[in-house]
């Protein structure tokens, strides 16, 4: 049940403009053929915990009721599965506590008719009060070619990094950017072309990766070392990693002249990947110092390494964190974590939304956890730590959009008062 002030904070939040820091949305022309309820929930977060309940794996590509129907039950209670609850009561009334097969098949007809209707992302997304979809590059033609009416784009950064120990692959990646891989400074001149390209075509910020297939740390090799590893025909595992760190570096230099904020995956994984030993934030400390003129933006929350990212925003002017698929991992963790960095870091730096899933009714889903959660939140900290009202909607305005605006330098997105981390 929630209290008086909870709701009153949940209703004018609901009113507040929203950038949404992180997502990977189908574009409106690359759906799936047809989006039923087993295309979405395969799709989602949502596979993810039920296999984690028991679901063989195998069942996700052709998931339908008798696949998930036994472990449906065991996952109620997560927030993935609550988020998409929560988007099928918004926008189909849709308010029964576990789906049946005949709700299975419902759902599906009422998901797949709504997704014909041309107008079906602006429906979703208004009710969401979305104004801006950071969106990560896909596997459409042109990542900058995305329809800037909700998108703005995000460009992946690591095959540039992880590619560079590649003849074949690190000629190809140069060439297309108008450049020679042949040698380490065409390669890097390459790169800062495709870094030119990139900020002139459009594109707010970058992404990396790189902790699904290694630790986060990054030395730093010389020049000349660089050199020599890249001109190697054979580099042992450490010598590729070293030459990867060379190239992070680099990346790391041209984002900040660039003005391009750096997204990096920390913290725990997805799609049944576990990367946790590999995503402590804290591990980025010598490449954050090292570069004071790049925005680093470090993403879920870092769960969980919660306390890890709030000292690394905490002590570095140019970290920032990005919370939002926490608001739906762990809800109770986001409420945890948010209450402890606004008791800690600049309200400036902390990017409240992101649901990074790829349909836009789990989007949707994930910002309604996230609007009740931030309330919570909120309240206590009128209750418990004296602050008034006017400051806490003030703060869910930078939270939900105007420090996203600042951040990735957007026009007009958000609701106003974010200042540049």
């Amino acid at each position: 049940m929630t209290d008086g002030l909870t709701a009153s904070l949940e209703a004018s939040i609901r009113e507040i403009p929203v950038v949404d820091c992180h997502e990977h949305t189908f574009l409106p022309d690359r759906r799936p053929a047809r989006v039923d309820l087993g295309t979405l929930v395969a799709g989602s977060d949502l596979a993810d915990d039920l296999i984690s309940a028991g679901m063989p794996a195998e069942a996700r590509a052709r998931l339908g009721y008798a696949d998930a129907a036994p472990f449906l039950g065991h996952v109620r209670n997560t927030g993935f599965s609550r988020s998409l609850m929560a988007a099928f009561a918004e926008l189909f009334d849709f308010r029964e506590e576990t789906i049946s097969a005949t709700d299975w098949e419902a759902l599906s007809e009422l998901l797949a008719t709504a997704n014909t209707r041309p107008g079906w992302y602006d429906d979703v997304l208004g009710r969401g009060r979305v104004t801006t979809i950071l969106r990560i590059q896909g596997d459409e033609p042109d990542p900058l070619a995305v329809p800037r009416r909700w998108f703005r784009p995000i460009l992946r950064i690591d095959p540039w990094i992880v590619e560079a120990g590649s003849t074949t692959e690190r000629e190809r990646i140069a060439e297309r950017a108008g450049g020679r891989g042949t040698t380490l400074a065409g390669y890097l001149e390459a790169l800062d072309g495709w870094f030119s390209a990139a900020a002139a075509g459009g594109a707010v910020g970058i992404k990396s990766m790189l902790a699904y297939r290694r630790p986060l740390t990054h030395g730093r090799p010389t020049a000349e070392e660089a050199e020599r590893l890249f001109q190697a025909k054979h580099r042992s595992a450490a010598e590729e990693r070293a030459l990867e760190d060379a190239i992070v570096h680099a990346v790391a230099e041209r984002a900040g002249r660039a003005g391009l904020p750096w997204q990096i995956h920390v913290g725990i994984g997805s799609w049944q990947t576990n990367i946790v030993g590999n995503g402590d934030p804290v591990m980025l400390d010598p490449l954050v110092s090292a570069h004071r003129g790049t925005t680093f933006v470090l993403l879920h929350g870092g769960y969980p390494y919660l306390g890890q990212i709030g000292s690394m925003a905490k002590n570095h002017p140019n970290v920032v964190i990005e919370c939002g698929w926490l608001a739906y991992i762990a809800p109770a963790a986001y409420r945890r974590a948010l209450a402890e960095w606004l008791d800690s870091v600049p309200v400036s730096k902390i990017l409240a939304v992101g649901a990074d899933c790829a349909h836009v009714e789990q989007t949707l889903g994930a910002l309604l956890l996230t609007r009740h959660d931030l309330a919570r939140v909120l309240a206590e900290k009128i209750r418990h730590d004296g602050w008034s009202e006017k400051e806490a909607i003030s703060s869910a305005h930078a939270l939900l959009g105007g420090n996203a605006g600042s951040v990735y330098r957007l026009d007009g997105a958000g609701g106003g008062g974010g200042t540049r981390a």
